[in-house]
């Protein structure tokens, strides 16, 4: 089993939403991320560096305010048809 950085979602969407960015596209922005990257993250998947980087700086909070080291759950991957 590999570790992670994963959101701590909640912690988040409090934080981005008393910024006024209440959409993947508002949040994204902010950030200076892809609509994507927010998307993946925001659903469990793992946060790379940058990601981290740009998410702590825009709100101005510590790695921990936002982010824990865990496993990501492992999603199937579809059969090709």
């Amino acid at each position: 089993m590999s570790i992670s950085i994963l959101l701590r979602i909640d912690e988040y969407l409090k934080l981005a939403t008393a910024h006024g960015h209440l959409t993947y596209e508002a949040q994204a922005l902010a950030a200076g991320l892809g609509v994507g990257t927010i998307h993946r993250v925001r659903n469990g998947g793992p946060a790379g560096p940058s990601t981290v980087a740009a998410i702590c700086s825009t709100y101005g909070v510590e790695f921990s305010d936002v982010f824990v080291l865990g496993s990501a759950a492992a999603k199937p991957v579809k059969a090709a048809a």
